[in-house]
């Protein structure tokens, strides 16, 4: 386990999640870009963190997580926003994954409505409730909520976590396996909320 040389860090609330997967013809890590991709290497992270996960359980990547973040330590919730155009996934943990609970409670009955009067959850009612949910959690993310930072040069930071991938026989790609996770510096996010 990789736990770089930051230390003393705690989370405000969200952080921007990326992932590696190794290449399998040079063995260098490789940014993953394609949504399906990310969504697996995101439910692997969601699942541990919020205590879900049974064959897949990765204890290491727990500890590294929750020794890093002092709201996941009080509160140990993880939520999932995706970007709509970007292979980035927000992560909002502790005490904040309550607001976003709240802005998608009207998406849910929404869905509710749509498939007990017209059979499927794609309403015109229940599409306005998501895109409100997205714009809602975006100024949530911009406005309120506060990005993690580095406590010695205090730029905002992202978690990378690294993936190798596993095949079938047939050489089909079935999923991934973790390998490595750690913060690094990275540049303001800001910019791609809105």
């Amino acid at each position: 386990m990789n736990i770089n040389s930051i230390s003393s860090i705690s989370f405000k609330g969200y952080v921007p999640v990326r992932y590696m997967a190794k290449n399998p013809k040079n063995d260098k890590y490789v940014p993953v870009i394609k949504n399906d991709n990310i969504r697996k290497c995101q439910s692997f992270v969601v699942r541990n963190l919020n205590g879900t996960a049974k064959n897949m359980r990765n204890d290491d990547f727990v500890n590294f997580y929750r020794a890093h973040d002092k709201d996941y330590r009080e509160n140990p919730v993880v939520h999932s926003i995706y970007d709509e155009n970007l292979p980035i996934v927000y992560m909002v943990t502790g005490n904040d994954t309550e607001v976003i609970k709240e802005y998608a409670k009207p998406v849910g009955i929404a869905k509710a409505e749509s498939i007990d009067k017209i059979g499927h959850s794609k309403s015109f009612e229940s599409q306005v409730a998501s895109k409100n949910f997205f714009r809602n959690v975006k100024l949530f993310l911009l406005k309120r909520c506060r990005r993690l930072k580095s406590p010695q040069s205090g730029k905002d930071l992202s978690l990378i976590v690294y993936f190798n991938p596993q095949y079938t026989k047939s050489g089909n790609l079935k999923g991934f396996e973790f390998a490595d996770a750690e913060f690094i510096e990275s540049e303001s996010t800001k910019r791609y909320l809105i």
